[in-house]
């Protein structure tokens, strides 16, 4: 058997990608942008049928539209105030503080990255019961999504996805004209971090993993 080709800096990069919500206005070369596309429509796709479309938005007036309906979709669904939050180091005072920080700037981010999927009904769904739009494919634009992440840290970029749009779906559609036929997946602000990456902190997939049957742990 063949020695198995190592990439450990790999392991290194997948261990690295922290959400950056904290991103400067400073521009990004579009170059680099489509780079970071590039790399995501390399992942793999049923029938490779590449289910994604993305819109780019860089106008500073579409990225106001969106960043003020972002602020009252975060605020009407998790009720979101800077009077609930002290000024401190423990880590869920950063992580809202990083969140508020997003919510004020997000119209100042470079890009803002809508990705869209074509609408399938899941096999699950009997022919008669589909009715309606169809939801966008998440599984086949899932793996698309996790690339650019990969990628943007791969650069030095900063990315955090969100899926906030949900609450306010239909006016999105119809503002940046996206067809019926495809959905929004995940909303992904992209530009150069304020702050520094990091090693990720997760529970080790041993302790995740059930063996054969659930509960009979690996660890």
């Amino acid at each position: 058997m063949a020695e198995p080709t190592l990439h450990p800096e790999f392991f290194d990069l997948v261990g690295n990608v922290r959400a950056m919500r904290r991103l400067k206005p400073d521009p990004v070369p579009r170059e680099l942008l489509f780079k970071v596309l590039n790399a995501g429509v390399q992942a793999a796709s049923g029938q490779n049928l590449q289910p994604w479309e993305f819109v780019v938005v860089e106008d500073a007036d579409s990225k106001l539209w969106f960043a003020e309906r972002y602020a009252q979709a975060m605020e009407s669904r998790f009720g979101i105030s800077r009077a609930d939050i002290e000024v401190g180091e423990d880590k869920l005072n950063r992580q809202l503080q990083a969140v508020l920080y997003q919510i004020d700037h997000l119209h100042e981010t470079p890009y803002l990255v809508l990705a869209c999927g074509a609408r399938d009904w899941p096999f699950k769904v009997p022919a008669e019961e589909r009715v309606g739009l169809a939801p966008p494919n998440y599984g086949g634009v899932y793996p698309c999504v996790q690339n650019i992440l990969l990628a943007c840290r791969a650069v030095g970029l900063g990315a955090a996805l969100t899926t906030m749009h949900q609450v306010f779906e239909e006016e999105l559609h119809a503002y940046f004209q996206i067809p019926e036929d495809y959905g929004v997946v995940v909303t992904i602000p992209i530009g150069w971090p304020m702050g520094n990456f990091g090693p990720v902190r997760r529970v080790p997939a041993e302790q995740k993993t059930h063996l054969n049957r659930w509960g009979r742990r690996a660890s």
